[in-house]
């Protein structure tokens, strides 16, 4: 018996899931947290469907809880890559964009396509996702307080008051990147994957942590282009006849927090590796690229030699990228 599809489009704080049961469309919002989760499974019982095949996109921490959630319950589940979505939905003209809509995507997806089931991360990669999203609300928290203490006037309590906050967050990072130090120092696999993620020059400590906890695995992604547009780092052109030809920019539909922490890596990749300056190089003696155009193709690069040493689990070799 074919289970039947459940598609689930994960946001922050909702699920919006679509299901056809005995011939009907059936679509429900869920909060996404523990007691949605609940919600959901009960929902489904509810219909006496003892198993299903959830489809959800892989949209980070925000997707995990509930993919464990129908997992543990005996759930078949699929954590897809967006764009597979949405070359799904061109190709069947679809053109609303709402998130019951999409739900409804995703469910047919899966029924058209059965993607293959989800492995869940280990514990030490879920308290890596842990502890990353913390260090992601103590910088948040940091930088809104330095800016409230430049704006606190001249009154000596309120300034005190800002700066103790600002050294008590920056020792809370202090702490969260040595907790995220260890768990990957403590885990074979994460410590393997880090190390040849810092084989690569211009890939820190910190950056490493991010891939790690933010690019999907080969259940997910099957190529080094497949990672680059779940970072939204793909370019998209817009042409129509002769009359409109639009710059080319990047989608920007993908993983932001994956995105934006390749910036600065990749200024210092244009620097210091050879392969990502030899492609800057390039793109700069052609002439048709503005600088910031050059440091996005730069964060591609850098993406697509990670993802590379990830793949083939073999350390950055600089001779040989150049030489491919």
């Amino acid at each position: 018996m074919t289970e039947p599809a459940l598609g689930i489009d994960v946001s922050k704080d909702t699920l919006d899931v679509s299901i056809i049961i005995r011939s009907k469309t059936r679509t429900l919002q869920f909060a996404n947290s523990p007691d949605g989760w609940r919600s959901l499974g009960a929902w489904l019982k509810q219909y006496k469907i003892p198993r299903v095949h959830a489809g959800l996109e892989a949209t980070g921490p925000y997707s995990l809880g509930v993919a464990l959630a129908l997992h543990d319950a005996g759930h078949v589940v699929s954590v897809v890559n967006p764009a597979q979505i949405r070359d799904f939905v061109r190709s069947k003209l679809g053109r609303n964009k709402t998130d019951k809509v999409d739900s409804t995507y995703i469910r047919d997806y899966v029924a058209a396509c059965a993607p293959p089931a989800w492995t869940p991360p280990s514990p030490a990669l879920r308290r890596l996702c842990d502890l990353r999203t913390m260090r992601d609300g103590f910088v948040a928290s940091h930088v809104e307080w330095r800016n409230r203490g430049a704006s606190a006037g001249a009154d000596p309590t309120a300034h005190q008051l800002a700066q103790a906050t600002i050294a008590h967050l920056q020792l809370q990072i202090a702490a969260v990147d040595k907790a995220i130090a260890q768990t990957i120092d403590d885990d074979d696999e994460l410590r393997g994957k880090r190390d040849l993620l810092l084989s690569i020059n211009g890939v820190g400590e910190t950056l490493a942590a991010i891939i790690l906890a933010e690019l999907p695995g080969p259940e997910v992604l099957k190529s080094s282009a497949q990672a680059v547009a779940y970072a939204g780092l793909n370019p998209r052109k817009f042409q129509s006849g002769t009359s409109i030809n639009l710059p080319t920019r990047i989608s920007k539909i993908g993983n932001a927090k994956l995105r934006t922490a390749l910036f600065m890596p990749a200024m210092a990749a244009m620097r210091y590796n050879p392969v990502i300056a030899a492609v800057v190089a390039r793109l700069r003696a052609k002439g048709r690229l503005k600088g910031k155009q050059i440091v996005i193709a730069a964060m591609r690069k850098l993406l697509v030699i990670c993802f590379g040493v990830l793949k083939t689990r073999k350390p950055f070799d600089p001779n040989f990228q150049i030489a491919n």
